[in-house]
């Protein structure tokens, strides 16, 4: 209900022409930082996608009316102290799914749109899921009746329905998402065996196709090796995965210093430390009411992203030209 009202509105603000007077009189200096995570039709693992020809609506709209800029250009002006243009707009996805080879890729070649796409490095050298679209995998692929687990404090769930086995996913969810990565991978093979589930292992890109989209303009960062909330581990783990994740994008691409993402946006002061010790180039510390990155409001280990709406262009319109943000600021929330 709620997506359909944001749809509903987003279409009466861009033909009432709200969205054309926004881009006549909202001109900034800065860059908003869009985020997306898979390009498909279906929401497998409970991570929803963003339709291809949504995408495209979206790739169209952005190329004719901001200026388009790669990340890594974007930290050049902050670290050269360089006027970021006007209206500038930066493009990220998160975790490297291989619908961004196949999907994304092709329409950001056509659009000539550079985007940065942050690896799990772990699932490139294996093909294995991130282990929460792992997760829900076996949930929504299960054909057990009932669920009885420690992860579930012994009460009997039902997986009957598609909202039954949501709901089990979600108990369970938590408490594997502050486990270090032996005991979560330990209770994934559980649940895995207990579901009678098996997760595909071609879903993640390979290295190859890594390097192919960097031979095609786009940029690579890190997103860890395995994906695991960082802030839920001790400060010398989470080391070991941002570490781990830095030596493989230097062993099979060549980054000497890349741009870091912090899975699930779970961080702390400590660990935009530990990436700055390390020398990572960037990081994400976003805040709900900064949305406009300028050399004023903003610096490379403390930018802000927006998410990409999994809905047609009209909705990102609406968002990035129209009214919403500025009444989010208030007390109306869309």
């Amino acid at each position: 209900m709620k997506e359909t009202i944001r749809t509903l509105a987003s279409h009466f603000v861009v033909k009432s022409g709200i969205t054309a007077l926004g881009r006549r009189v909202g001109s900034y200096d800065g860059a908003i930082i869009l985020y997306g995570h898979r390009v498909a039709d279906d929401n497998e693992g409970y991570l929803q996608g963003l339709k291809p020809e949504w995408l495209e609506e979206q790739l169209a709209y952005l190329s004719r009316h901001f200026h388009i800029m790669s990340l890594g250009a974007l930290l050049d002006c902050f670290e050269q102290s360089k006027p970021i243009p006007r209206r500038s707009v930066v493009l990220t996805f998160d975790d490297g799914f291989r619908d961004n080879y196949l999907n994304a890729f092709p329409l950001l070649k056509k659009y000539k749109i550079p985007a940065t796409i942050f690896l799990v490095t772990g699932a490139l050298d294996s093909g294995e899921l991130p282990w929460s679209q792992r997760l829900g995998f076996y949930f929504q692929n299960t054909n057990e009746a009932f669920l009885t687990h420690t992860l579930t404090d012994g009460e009997c769930m039902p997986l009957g329905s598609p909202a039954e086995r949501r709901a089990a996913y979600l108990k369970v969810k938590k408490p594997i998402g502050q486990m270090e990565f032996s005991d979560r991978e330990n209770r994934l093979s559980e649940l895995s065996d207990v579901l009678r589930v098996e997760a595909p292992k071609d879903r993640m890109m390979t290295w190859d196709m890594a390097r192919e989209m960097m031979e095609g303009g786009m940029e690579m960062g890190a997103h860890t090796m395995s994906h695991p909330l960082l802030a839920n581990l001790s400060v010398e783990e989470a080391r070991e995965e941002m570490v781990g994740s830095q030596v493989a994008l230097k062993t099979h691409l060549g980054l000497e210093r890349p741009t870091f993402c912090f899975p699930g946006g779970s961080r702390n002061l400590e660990l935009i430390g530990v990436a700055r010790e390390l020398g990572f180039r960037s990081v994400f510390d976003s805040s709900p009411r900064l949305r406009v990155n300028s050399l004023a409001n903003s610096d490379p280990f403390r930018l802000s992203r927006i998410g990409l709406p999994e809905a047609p262009r009209v909705n990102l319109e609406a968002e990035l030209d129209g009214p919403f943000h500025r009444l989010r600021q208030g007390v109306v929330r869309i």
